[in-house]
């Protein structure tokens, strides 16, 4: 077994995935380039993954992708925002923001209670590296969602990464199928 965070066993494990999957054209995300210029303000989507369908509401820089497909789990959702370079941040401060996170999330919707089942992060400053954490939230009916909210840096920006879903292994999938792309969005050009 590996001696390494496994935070930084996730980091490899998907970069190796990401790398794998543009080597054998796997076609789980695939980098799309528009042929021709949009003549609207929402520049296209750097990536399509498949059994997802891609949302961009007009006015938001937030990219939303509803499953599509049973092995994602029917409801589940996925969203992810860029952010530019330099955005710094410790597993001490991602913690915090987790716990008023919490806090706002249950002030949003009465009787609903959120729990954090666990977060994990890189101690280090260094690039790549990720955050994440995992809630469960019950609403006032008690239905239950999973979420896995994260922040991942690269050389290039950073992102924050949420996936939820009525389950908690649909949830963690669906977080580390879609953190393969993100990153490869944050990780340096190649020249």
């Amino acid at each position: 077994m590996s001696t390494l965070p496994l935070t930084q066993r996730v980091l490899r494990w998907l970069l190796l995935s990401a790398s794998l999957a543009l080597v054998a054209g796997a076609g789980v995300a695939r980098a799309e380039t528009p042929t021709t210029t949009p003549s609207v303000a929402t520049p296209p989507l750097p990536f399509t993954v498949g059994g997802w369908k891609p949302q961009r509401p007009n006015g938001t820089d937030v990219t939303f992708f509803l499953c599509d497909d049973a092995k994602c789990g029917p409801g589940s959702k996925v969203s992810y925002r860029l952010y530019g370079p330099n955005t710094t941040m410790t597993i001490e401060q991602f913690r915090a923001s987790q716990d008023q996170m919490v806090k706002l999330l249950d002030q949003r919707v009465p009787g609903q209670t959120t729990t954090i089942l666990g977060v994990e992060g890189d101690k280090g400053s260094g690039l790549p590296r990720m955050f994440f954490v995992r809630r469960l939230k019950v609403s006032p009916s008690g239905e239950k969602e999973y979420q896995v909210s994260g922040m991942l840096f690269g050389a290039r920006g950073s992102a924050s990464l949420i996936s939820s879903a009525t389950g908690e292994a649909n949830s963690t999938a669906n977080f580390k199928q879609f953190a393969v792309p993100v990153m490869l969005l944050l990780a340096p050009r190649s020249k």
